[in-house]
């Protein structure tokens, strides 16, 4: 997942790639209490646009920068200033998740086909980048099937 913070005030973009696999419990548990709810339900709030998740989230980031910042010190951004974007890996995993889900099928292609888009969408930044994307867009062919 990349988180990307740019203050409208400076317009200086910080960029961090960030694994929530990848985060030792100590600071797990301080990112729950801040938050106020277990692990799983701060990721998922940070994924579907929580403005609290998403604050914890950049004071988290900050704070291995600055490691005397304080939670009252967090930036008070706009809400468009903090961007959350899954990489092209993370978005095929999910389309793959969604794949094997119990869903009805018109409900698993409309899902299929914002992913598509995002997987594409994906790309294309990290080209931009001059990044090398991890893994590729699915094929038409694969986009339409069923399992």
């Amino acid at each position: 997942m990349y988180i990307t913070y740019t203050p409208e005030e400076t317009g200086q973009a910080q960029r961090w790639t960030f694994d929530p696999t990848k985060i030792r419990a100590s600071e797990a548990e301080i990112i729950e209490k801040r938050y106020g709810q277990n692990w799983d339900a701060w990721q998922a709030a940070v994924q579907s646009g929580n403005m609290r998740a998403r604050r914890v989230l950049l004071w988290h980031l900050l704070k291995r920068e600055h490691l005397s910042l304080r939670w009252e010190d967090t930036p008070d951004f706009l809400a468009g200033e903090v961007l959350v974007e899954h990489s092209v890996a993370e978005l095929q995993a999910i389309r793959d998740r969604v794949a094997k889900a119990n869903l009805p099928d018109d409900q698993r292609e409309q899902i299929f086909t914002a992913l598509d888009a995002e997987i594409t969408d994906a790309m294309a930044k990290a080209e931009a980048r001059d990044e090398e994307p991890e893994g590729k867009a699915p094929s038409k062919s694969a986009a339409s099937a069923t399992p």
